[in-house]
């Protein structure tokens, strides 16, 4: 029986490896297109795309490894039940539950490793990621030279372009106002292109029917041109910064835990001087606002540890729930498993998302809120894996009575 123990958890990680590798592909997929536009249209280059594309990774990972684990188990259990081995199994007088054993105890440990993943890996590699977007962006600021926004990403020059045909160059509905001494002064035109110098050092914006306007003084001025070039420098070299500020998915369990304990301190000392002010004190009012926006940060902080930690738990409840439904269905495709596997995260994901939105906004309690979809596919899964592995119903049983 350990011989086919081992023969089953050796089967589950291989299937675990494959479904990891199908799921990696298809989370990735929208960040490859996105990798692609920056090389063919942005003119970024492949090192550097690469570099981004390797940070992105480990924030896949921390969905794509507990749902594999689903998928690989609902694949075991599956070809098994398929087979008939199950019922060879019960008449051999093996309990089912006893062959899942190694396979439980293989996702636990992956669970707790995922806890750490989660919390130190995944926001440090957001954190790289965001740094190198940076750089890239200060080398080749057309990368974040947007249409339908104002774009500051050239000295002196505050440029909107209402639309854009990147493979053409092609821009159209331009504004550009250039912050430069001593007369401030306003350029619109209704079409124009984007060349880059033979030496790439700038970046010409070649105006069509221009109007330059300028305010001298008491007089207005306004000048009218056929052609018009603006030369925006460009920086030749990618400079690699470290830049300090991370963002709240940026912030490893270390770092959030010393903002919540600074926090903490912070937020009694001002409600202790908040107790000494009278009912109309003015600084009364300044003091509220700022207790409010501790605890919302607060609020922010113990949401992404809570969320961290309950995605990476809830592998331990997918590859049960994974193993029950293959056992049950007695199917053990893996296109089979991976369409159940996004659908059934489809809709935690969802939960997940939107009870974060509640919890960061104060409505829902923070350390409660990222567990509440663990807690409302819990009893399914209880129910499904004690039919299938203990042929006994605990939830459903007085109503099928």
């Amino acid at each position: 029986m350990r011989r086919y123990s081992r023969y089953l958890l050796t089967r589950y990680l291989s299937l675990l490896v494959l479904s990891w590798v199908v799921l990696t592909g298809i989370f990735l997929m929208d960040q490859l297109f996105l990798m692609f536009n920056l090389i063919i249209t942005k003119g970024v280059e492949l090192r550097h795309v690469a570099e981004t594309l390797v940070y992105v990774l480990p924030f896949v990972m921390a969905m794509s490894v507990p749902l594999a684990a689903m998928a690989g188990a609902m694949m075991t259990f599956g070809k098994i039940a398929q087979d008939n081995e199950i019922v060879a199994l019960r008449s051999a007088g093996v309990r089912l539950s006893s062959v899942f054993t190694p396979i439980f105890l293989a996702t636990l440990i992956f669970s707790v490793l995922m806890v750490g993943f989660n919390l130190y890996v995944v926001p440090e590699a957001n954190h790289r990621r965001r740094e190198i977007m940076g750089d890239v962006a200060s080398k080749n600021p057309t990368v974040r030279l947007e249409s339908g926004r104002f774009n500051s990403e050239f000295r002196g020059y505050t440029i909107y372009i209402g639309d854009m045909k990147e493979k053409q160059n092609a821009i159209y509905d331009i504004m550009v106002s250039e912050d430069k001494p001593p007369v401030p002064t306003i350029i619109t035109a209704p079409s124009g292109k984007l060349i880059t110098t033979p030496d790439e050092r700038y970046m010409q914006m070649i105006l069509y029917d221009s109007e330059t306007h300028q305010q001298i003084g008491n007089s207005y001025r306004r000048i009218k041109s056929d052609t018009q070039v603006i030369n925006l420098e460009l920086n030749t070299e990618l400079i690699r910064r470290e830049r300090s500020h991370r963002n709240d998915r940026e912030k490893t369990l270390a770092i959030m835990l010393e903002e919540l304990d600074t926090n903490r301190i912070m937020l009694a000392s001002y409600t202790e001087e908040l107790e000494g002010k009278g009912s109309e004190d003015v600084e009364k009012e300044k003091i509220e606002r700022r207790i409010e926006s501790i605890k919302d940060k607060n609020s922010h902080l113990t949401v992404e540890i809570n969320k961290a930690i309950a995605m990476a738990i809830a592998g331990i409840l997918f590859v049960c729930f994974g193993a029950a439904l293959g056992g049950k269905l007695k199917r053990g495709e893996i296109g089979l498993a991976i369409v159940l596997s996004l659908i059934f995260f489809a809709f935690y994901y969802i939960m997940i998302i939107g009870l974060e939105k509640y919890a960061k906004s104060g409505k829902v309690d923070a350390g409660l809120a990222m567990w509440i979809p663990n807690l409302v596919f819990l009893p399914f899964t209880v129910e499904v894996f004690a039919e299938v592995f203990f042929e006994r119903s605990l939830l459903l049983k007085r109503w099928r009575r």
